[in-house]
């Protein structure tokens, strides 16, 4: 699925430069300059690559002024993936809405990664694809277009990434287009977009609104009836996209899974309602 990216003047944001490295900085502590800026360069980046898999991929990250993750693909031995990831200092994420980078690109396709410490993934992340172009460019991401994967598949009923953003806790590129050769991607500066504050009354709304609709749909469904459990889950979903708990996230799977289950047999449909439903009632209030 191709996700969309925002035109950089759509998203108000101020893009700074970070600081010139100081060694790794304590990741449990606050951030302890401007707090939309995440201080790349004082990360603790690691790199993970398809040798823990028996391949034989290579990559490095060079720290200076910028961060500049780098090596050579190979899908030699089933490999085929170089990745670097850090462990983000505690609340970097809390009520944020879009993540804009600085980079210089190769033309490759990379995929941005984000783990959350409430939602154990195997092997997995949530991800986005993001494509680069040859030289500087500037890009803005909505963090509702992550989702989540483990083992390169999507994880159904995981809650949306923005529905625990203070529990956002690594970032990472990965590297996996299935083109072997050298590779380089230079970051110059991460800002984290922030938004309103997460309203707990109404978050509880929308979870009880959801949580009632499974009341209802599963004696259904267990009866026979899986036309009126779909039905049940469909007019659930379609109203809570009308509350003002639900995230950009959430209304987006909330979509995706309406527009899905709208060509499925009822089987089928009520499972993919349901699984849309999980994601968000999983998430809590």
């Amino acid at each position: 699925m191709n996700h969309p990216w925002f035109a950089v003047g759509t998203v108000m944001a101020i893009l700074l430069t970070t600081p010139a490295a100081a060694g790794p900085r304590d990741a449990t502590q606050p951030l302890s300059i401007a707090a939309d800026v995440l201080p790349i360069t004082e990360l603790d980046w690691r790199v993970v690559n398809d040798t823990v898999m028996g391949g034989v991929s290579q990559s490095r990250v060079e720290t200076s002024a910028t961060v500049t993750f780098a090596g050579e693909l190979s899908l030699e031995q089933n490999g085929g993936f170089a990745s670097m990831r850090a462990q983000l200092p505690a609340g970097a994420f809390t009520d944020a809405t879009a993540l804009r980078l600085a980079l210089r690109g190769d033309g490759r396709t990379y995929a941005l990664t984000l783990r959350r410490a409430d939602v154990p993934l195997r092997a997995g992340s949530y991800r986005l694809s993001m494509a680069t172009e040859v030289g500087a460019s500037e890009l803005v991401i909505p963090l509702s277009a992550f989702r989540p994967a483990s083992f390169g598949r999507p994880v159904m009923g995981a809650p949306a990434l923005d529905s625990g953003l203070d529990q956002v806790d690594t970032i990472g590129v990965m590297l996996a287009d299935k083109q072997p050769g050298p590779f380089e991607l230079e970051l110059l500066a991460m800002t984290v977009v922030k938004g309103a504050p997460h309203n707990v009354e109404t978050r509880a709304a929308l979870v009880e609104s959801l949580q009632a609709a499974v009341a209802q749909g599963v004696p259904l469904y267990n009866g026979g009836d899986a036309e009126g459990c779909r039905d049940v889950y469909a007019t659930a979903l379609q109203a809570a996209l009308d509350l003002p708990g639900v995230t950009p996230g959430e209304r987006s799977i909330i979509e995706e899974a309406l527009n899905g289950a709208a060509s499925q047999r009822s089987e089928a449909g009520a499972w993919t309602l349901r699984q849309a439903i999980d994601s968000v009632v999983r998430a809590g209030g």
